[in-house]
């Protein structure tokens, strides 16, 4: 997507009455980009033992992060307390928050779909941090637009979400959520993630690339 005006003037429109769509994001780098030194993924040397602290962009580049999920420790993303200050204090992406405000006009419902941890952190947090512009251009909260039932932190140590690896999982979630809704639209900066998506193959669902 090179112009996100011109994506939305030409692509984006409006719901038909009785249909049902919701447009799911990614958090990290998606919807905002968080303070490089505020939380880390810490990756062990297996033979040393000695821990390198990762921001999440590094870590997104690592490639033993997909094949050697073991030798990471997410301990700064199961901390609450962290998880909701990284959230709320984090900065916007102008670009993804203009995209997800069009979908929301056009009459898509809200939910996120992370790799994070603190599934109900995170909801509360992004309760807090997120606005949309109305058709008046006011910043209001979702309210009732962001469902919370929908959104999923696939690695909560509470929960359970099937797959091999992070893509899967969220590919899992977006297939159940293409038999409750008519239209899914899915917005995801990481590549991996955006090609488990597309290989699903279903005709009511979008995947987009999101914005840097």
């Amino acid at each position: 997507m090179k112009s996100i005006v011109k994506y939305i003037s030409e692509k984006i429109q409006d719901l038909p009455n009785g249909m049902k769509g919701i447009v799911v994001f990614d958090i990290d780098d998606t919807l905002l980009k968080v303070n490089p030194n505020f939380m880390h993924i810490y990756k062990k040397d297996p033979v040393s033992g000695e821990e390198i602290a990762l921001t999440t962009s590094q870590f997104a580049k690592d490639p033993d992060a997909i094949s050697h999920k073991e030798i990471f420790d997410y301990r700064d993303f199961n901390d609450e307390s962290k998880v909701y200050n990284s959230i709320v204090t984090a900065t916007p992406i102008l670009n993804n928050i203009k995209l997800m405000d069009a979908y929301i006009k056009a009459g898509y419902k809200f939910c996120f779909l992370t790799a994070r941890g603190c599934e109900e952190t995170i909801k509360a947090a992004l309760k807090k941090f997120l606005r949309y512009k109305d058709e008046n251009g006011t910043l209001r909260e979702l309210e009732n637009i962001f469902k919370d039932k929908y959104s999923h932190a696939i690695n909560d140590e509470y929960k359970q979400y099937p797959g091999q690896n992070d893509a899967e999982k969220k590919a899992n979630i977006l297939k159940d959520l293409c038999k409750k809704f008519d239209e899914v639209i899915f917005v995801d900066d990481n590549i991996q993630n955006v090609q488990y998506a597309k290989k699903l193959c279903l005709d009511n669902l979008k995947v987009l690339q999101a914005f840097k």
